[in-house]
């Protein structure tokens, strides 16, 4: 197994390729004994990519990182890509629990 060093790592084709995703979720038709009529379900990323998506987010802007996935939720926003918005919410509540320093419960 060849492991990469944080420089190697691409966090644009992996933001691509989380976006691209998104995008290109079919529409899966279900049939529902309760209900005979069809419904839609919507194609759900698995957490273990957002886990890694907020790591290389840490590992390429460090300090910022939190600073820049909220930009990227602006921008998506903006374009009005409503899935990406919430894969890019999920992985900005990632990178806040990483940042996260306090430990928990009570102090002694």
């Amino acid at each position: 197994m060849r492991r990469t060093t944080s420089s190697a790592v691409n966090i644009g084709a992996i933001c691509r390729h989380l976006d691209t995703r998104v995008l290109q979720t079919p529409q899966l038709l279900v049939l529902n004994l309760s209900r005979p009529q069809a419904c839609s379900i919507r194609h759900v990323i698995p957490e273990i990519d957002i886990w890694r998506a907020a790591t290389l987010m840490l590992k390429r802007y460090g300090d910022k990182a939190l600073e820049q996935s909220d930009r990227r939720v602006d921008e998506l926003t903006a374009a009005g890509d409503y899935n990406g918005v919430d894969t890019w919410r999920r992985i900005t509540a990632a990178v806040e629990q990483l940042t996260n320093t306090t430990p928990p419960g009570p102090l002694h």
